[in-house]
């Protein structure tokens, strides 16, 4: 709301809650993004909210306020980077997923959920491998992996169940191992190692993994 407010000095001041929300969000924002590039640049321990601080510009109070302490700040930096920003969607209901969703042909579907990913581990891998790797050594982030490792396995499964619902898996392959083998496949470590130690495009990615997906999970011929 907006309404006017009265200053030490007895001076009118308008007070405008729209603005000032707006002001607090891009803060947010702002240190959010600090702190993925300094985990990723550092690494989770050798970060310090005062290096996040620093790269947002903003006090080391505000990195509390505004988001909370290293924990905090790895959790939502790496939500916004699965989707792309920080609207209060699921990433199954974005209109990338919709649209593989709603598609009928089983293999094209196949092909979506690989460009899908192709975006999302663009975005996500080296905030991913951050906490993995992190969640070693400090107990406070043991939960938030494996939730991740959770919520990857849950993924498989419904992109499973939708390529059921649409045909069938190749000959002799369950739904339980046509999880395991998407699971492993679509994962984070795999677009890593294949865009960075190999030297992959992420559309080289893109390509070989719907390949993959499509002769793993329908039987499809190369």
């Amino acid at each position: 709301m907006s309404g006017d407010t009265r200053t030490d000095t007895g001076v009118k001041r308008r007070y405008d809650a729209p603005k000032r929300a707006a002001k607090a969000a891009e803060t947010r924002r702002r240190v959010i993004d600090a702190a993925h590039r300094s985990f990723v640049e550092k690494g989770y321990g050798a970060t310090t909210v005062e290096d996040v601080a620093a790269l947002a510009g903003v006090s080391r109070p505000t990195v509390f306020v505004s988001v909370g302490g290293k924990p905090e700040l790895l959790r939502q930096a790496r939500d916004i980077a699965l989707a792309g920003d920080d609207a209060d969607v699921p990433v199954p209901q974005r209109p990338q997923f919709i649209e593989m969703w709603r598609e009928p042909d089983p293999g094209r579907t196949l092909d979506l959920y690989a460009r899908n990913l192709r975006e999302m581990h663009g975005r996500a891998a080296e905030i991913e491998t951050v906490l993995q790797a992190a969640a070693h050594t400090d107990p406070e982030l043991t939960g938030l992996a494996a939730e991740a490792l959770r919520q990857r396995r849950t993924g498989a499964g419904i992109v499973v169940d939708s390529i059921l619902e649409k045909g069938a898996l190749r000959e002799g392959l369950t739904r339980a191992s046509a999880g395991d083998i998407l699971f492993t496949l679509a994962g984070a470590e795999t677009y890593r190692q294949l865009t960075g130690t190999c030297r992959w495009t992420p559309r080289h990615y893109e390509r070989w993994l719907a390949a993959a997906l499509r002769r793993e999970l329908l039987g499809d011929k190369d």
